[in-house]
């Protein structure tokens, strides 16, 4: 089954330097050979992110980055694993842990097809808020309003997280790795899936993420990614 690795960043400027971004590029390739990793990605400073809400038909447009939220997330991988502890277990070696939290959480599956390859990629995450509870109804309108931008070449993927395998945290101190079983009740808002799309720019991507139909549900995250693994 797939996992999505969330790796989250204290300070909401954060970049990785050099010397970090070699260490995970090459802790990438060894999944990659493993054949671990299906898609990975660093994500530019959340600094230069939004967060999009339609409320009453209004929507509320906040820059980045999130006074709200402690942490913001830098990059994004997705991996296979057997099952949560072997996804625990490659979390635990991934380089960003030792200096970051890394968040673990199982997908419900994972749809798309090619990267277009064309415009900007943004990845859209989408944030449960209080109460917000996934029924059918909301999922058809997802993937209908999904099945539109895929035939326009500009969703070439998406994906719902599941709750019925507990996510995790996990966080080095003094030299070792700490796993924090979820839910976590110092976070009022989780992830509750992703979307990858292709636009001219940012506005394009905030524009774009006003139409999904979670934005009438809960928040919106639109962030740039830097650049993608190769997988």
């Amino acid at each position: 089954m797939e996992f999505m690795l969330m790796f989250n960043a204290r300070d909401p400027a954060f970049e990785p330097d050099r010397d970090g971004m070699a260490a995970m590029g090459r802790f990438a390739q060894e999944l990659v050979r493993q054949k671990k990793l299906r898609r990975g990605f660093p994500l530019a400073s959340a600094a230069d992110g939004a967060t999009v809400r339609v409320k009453d038909g209004r929507a509320i447009v906040v820059d980045g980055p999130f006074a709200e939220t402690k942490e913001q997330v830098a990059g994004v991988w997705i991996i296979e694993a057997a099952d949560r502890a072997e996804a625990l277990e490659i979390a635990s070696r991934v380089p960003h842990t030792s200096y970051g939290h890394t968040q673990v959480a199982a997908l419900a599956g994972r749809y798309g097809v090619a990267d277009p390859e064309k415009n900007k990629p943004f990845i859209l995450l989408f944030h449960m808020e209080p109460g917000l509870v996934p029924t059918p109804d909301k999922m058809e309108q997802m993937i209908a309003f999904g099945t539109k931008l895929q035939e326009q070449g500009i969703q070439f993927e998406t994906a719902p997280l599941t709750d019925r395998i507990a996510p995790a945290r996990l966080e080095t101190k003094a030299g070792k790795v700490f796993v924090t079983d979820g839910p976590f009740a110092e976070t009022k808002e989780g992830v509750g899936g992703y979307s990858l799309i292709r636009v001219r720019d940012r506005a394009a991507a905030i524009e774009l993420a006003k139409q999904y139909p979670h934005a009438t549900w809960g928040k919106v995250e639109v962030r740039e990614i830097l650049f993608f693994d190769r997988v």
